[in-house]
Parts: structure tokens; sequence; C-alpha cells
């Protein structure tokens, strides 16, 4: 019988749409439904967020990366009735593919594990998730809940590991699939790909080739618990470094490094 997995994500125009078809492409036979969360995490606004966006950018970047994204989403509500190339969001992927939508405003709630239950899913996977997965949720399946992180854990845990890759001039990423648990990043390593990063690689280029990393190891990484063939490798605490959101002046340090956002 074959395994049974439910997605939960974050809306997205730019990055998680092909990620989402390249994965479903492979395994939509193992994928019984997925839930869709805001981009936003809790407690977050909007204003809160283009304010921070807009420190660490700058105004020129800020204005490139917002017109981008803008026509991005423009573009994911034209093909809402007209037929485009590509996709542009999340839900426009899920509905090609035919998945049964979980709505949820809390994965953590009674109400949101009850249905998630009636799925029997015998695994959770994580992509991009907005919310922090708690106790309850971590045991539901039967093999557990992962994660694929940007970045080669146990290094660079937390938030925008691409941006802090560059500002730290590293000469390598990559991306790691995990088991979860009640700490950020944390859990029993799956499986890793190293990504090198090119003078030339920007956070966006940088963002694009660890996505595609991620979803082909997300590919293996179900193939294998599937046939019961995966092994783990510690994420060893004692090596963890973590990062938040980055400052003003992070920003800075990246361009001071010769790299850009976009």
């Amino acid at each position: 019988m074959p395994l049974r997995a439910v997605i939960i994500t974050q809306e997205d125009c730019l990055y998680l749409p092909q990620f989402l078809h390249t994965v479903l492409r492979h395994r939509r036979a193992n994928v019984v439904g997925i839930t869709i969360l805001p981009a936003l995490m809790p407690k977050q606004t909007w204003t809160t967020t283009m304010r921070d966006h807009l420190a660490v950018y700058g105004p020129t970047q800020f204005l490139r990366q917002g017109v981008r994204y803008a026509t991005c989403r423009g573009l994911g509500i034209v093909g809402r009735t007209l037929p485009l190339p590509g996709f542009y969001s999340v839900s426009s992927v899920a509905e090609h593919h035919g998945l049964t939508f979980l709505p949820a405003t809390n994965v953590n709630s009674k109400e949101y594990l009850e249905q998630l239950g009636r799925l029997n899913p015998d695994l959770v996977i994580s992509i991009n998730a907005s919310q922090k997965f708690k106790r309850d949720i971590l045991a539901l399946p039967r093999l557990g809940c992962i994660n694929v992180h940007g970045a080669l854990l146990p290094r660079y845990r937390g938030r925008l590991p691409s941006f802090w890759v560059l500002a730290n001039g590293e000469s390598e990423t990559g991306t790691t699939v995990h088991f979860m648990n009640e700490e950020l990043d944390d859990g029993p390593i799956l499986l890793q790909e190293r990504v090198p990063i090119a003078p030339d690689d920007t956070q966006d280029t940088l963002i694009r080739k660890t996505k595609a990393a991620g979803a082909r190891l997300l590919v293996e990484a179900i193939d294998r618990l599937e046939q019961g063939s995966a092994s783990t490798q510690p994420n060893d605490r004692t090596q963890a470094t973590y990062f938040s959101f980055p400052t003003r002046e992070d920003g800075l340090r990246l361009r001071q490094q010769g790299r850009r956002f976009l």
C-alpha cells in the first residue's frame, strides 16, 4: 500500500509552485492532502513585514522585489480564467494535481488535528510552513513529520539561510530533509545535498538552486520511507548556528560582500 503523506506549506508565487509541481509529478500517488497556510507568520502583519524588508533590501531592491511579486500575483489572478504557461500560486498547483485541501488557521488546533487524522497519514511534510508544529501534530502520523530546510543543518538553522550564507561569505550551502521535533530545524537528518555558491549568485538564484535540490531530496525521501530503507544521521546541536530575520546592518554587510538580492 502506498505511503500516505499530507503536505503543509504556505501560499507563495515565486518559488514554491515549481517546487511542489516537481514533487507531485513524481510522487502524486503518495500525497493525499495539502494545507496551505497564510504567508505571514503568527503575529506578523503586512505593514511590519514590508517595513522589515525595506530596511534590509534598501529602497531600490525593495521596489524591484515588489514589482516582481506584484507581477507574479497578477499572473496568478489572470491564470484563473486564461490558460498561462507555468504556475503562479501553490493553490493552482494543488488544484492542477487534484489534491484534497485541508483548511487551517492553526495546525495545532484540535479541529485541524481531527480532520488531519481522518486522512490517516503515514507522514506529514512541512515545506516552508509558517507555523511551528507542536507535540500532538508531530505524534499523529505513523512515520512522523519531516521538513525541507534550505541549508546544510545543523548550521544555519532559522530564517532566510539563503541570505545569511551570502552575508557571511560562504562558498557553499545546501538543502536538508530532516525529521521534526518541537525544536526549530532540529531532529535527525534524512538527506542532504550540497549546493556550491557561484561568484554571481544572488539571494534569488540561491533560493532557486536550494529549492530545486529540496524537491529532488523530498522525492527521494518519500521513496526511501515508503520502501523502509531510510536511514538518518545526527543533527548535532553542538554544531548548530541559528539566525533570525536580518537587520538593516546585515543587509549592508551582504552588499559589502559584493552580493545582491536579485
